[in-house]
């Protein structure tokens, strides 16, 4: 991560925190699609239920795409979830008191070269590829923990 991308981070949760503080003391849903075709742009909603933010997520078609989701109760967090998504594949990443990678409960599936995924900076991010899922795992995997807030039983979880 770039400074300056720690800087938006900071910024943004300082924001984003005393923003919780003024509003109601129940959960809240903030989530962030960073989209890099045709240039670089980001989207952003809050939602008062996990289920209003699936909605409004709905499945990410962009090529390549960064999902950020982090949940909080009053002005504390209760867990991100980063879903790097690159045509046909995906990494998914929840950080709670530390951060989760997943992997297939397969193995690892069949990769020709090796995928790289664009970080938030734009830089890109080419993880092992035991961390490389199907898109459609990665998706669901984060729909999933957005409902329950649980790490989704159908991926393994370091």
């Amino acid at each position: 991560m770039t400074l300056n991308s720690f800087f938006k981070r900071t910024i943004f949760n300082f924001k984003k925190e005393t923003a919780l503080k003024q509003g109601s003391s129940g959960q809240r849903y903030a989530l962030t699609i960073i989209r890099y075709t045709p240039e670089p742009t980001s989207v952003m909603g809050t939602f008062d239920t996990g289920t209003a933010a699936v909605t409004w997520l709905g499945v990410p078609t962009d090529s390549d795409c960064l999902v950020e989701a982090s949940v909080w109760r009053d002005n504390v967090s209760l867990g991100d979830f980063c879903l790097w998504c690159s045509e046909a594949y995906a990494v998914a990443r929840i950080g709670e008191h530390r951060d989760h990678n997943a992997s297939n409960l397969t193995g690892l599936i069949p990769i020709n070269d090796v995928i790289s995924f664009k970080d938030d900076d734009g830089s890109l991010y080419t993880p092992s590829s035991e961390l490389v899922l199907p898109r459609e795992a990665g998706i669901r995997a984060i729909h999933a923990w957005l409902i329950d807030l649980e790490h989704p039983g159908f991926l393994h979880w370091s």
